[in-house]
């Protein structure tokens, strides 16, 4: 899972600790909330996040190029103690590869309950990062975060603002979430150089939605 963008540009650090403290109730929410998408279209297998459950619809937030040629995309959803996990149809709302973000819709049910974004211009103390590493299960890791970066897509006209940690993601975690301590998502994996991890900032992710008439998703009085 190589990094899809280039020429990195420093826009502020961060510098949040290992998430050591993170919440247990936070932890599994997030975990919870974290799925694994499988795209036949682009031979590819990755993570999503639930960021929205209505009476009849969620909605799963993903990285574009875990999607990009797909209509249609399976999900799986994580078991419990006392239920089994469950894969799911659903279709390829929007996406954006300029911003690698992509949006699924799908049948509410089954689908585990709903993880918010975080606020605009968020700076977290402690982050963690949710994904379909292996297995038949999402796992979280605490995580370092070195800063917030600009990125640029090869070929593209303008920045992205990502977050940067200091371990890269492992395949599978390609558009899985990046969770603040109150458990509200702050980024999507969306590739590594290597040796460093990049997250799509939530910025980024509010202004997608804005663009393709989805704000309504993740309004704060839902």
């Amino acid at each position: 899972m190589r990094v899809c963008f280039a020429v990195v540009v420093l826009a502020g650090i961060v510098g949040a600790d290992p998430a050591s403290g993170f919440s247990p109730a936070a932890r599994e929410r997030g975990v919870s909330a974290t799925v694994k998408v499988t795209s036949a279209a682009d031979d590819k297998i990755g993570s999503g996040v639930v960021i929205r459950r209505t009476k009849t619809q969620a909605f799963v937030l993903t990285a574009c190029h875990v999607v990009e040629k797909a209509k249609v995309v399976e999900v799986r959803v994580p078991g419990t103690k006392d239920t089994p996990g469950k894969t799911l149809k659903a279709e390829v709302l929007e996406r954006e590869p300029a911003a690698d973000l992509a949006v699924l819709r799908l049948s509410v049910e089954g689908v585990p309950g709903a993880v918010p974004l975080a606020p605009a211009g968020v700076k977290p103390k402690l982050v963690l990062s949710v994904g379909w590493e292996k297995g038949d299960a999402p796992g979280a890791l605490d995580e370092s975060l070195k800063g917030r970066v600009s990125l640029r897509k090869p070929g593209a006209a303008n920045v992205v603002a990502c977050f940067e940690t200091v371990r890269k993601q492992a395949e599978g975690r390609s558009g899985g979430p990046l969770l603040d301590e109150s458990g509200r998502v702050i980024g999507v994996a969306t590739g590594h150089d290597g040796k460093t991890g990049y997250y799509v900032h939530v910025d980024e992710v509010r202004a997608f939605l804005k663009a393709n008439a989805l704000g309504w998703i993740v309004e704060e009085d839902r």
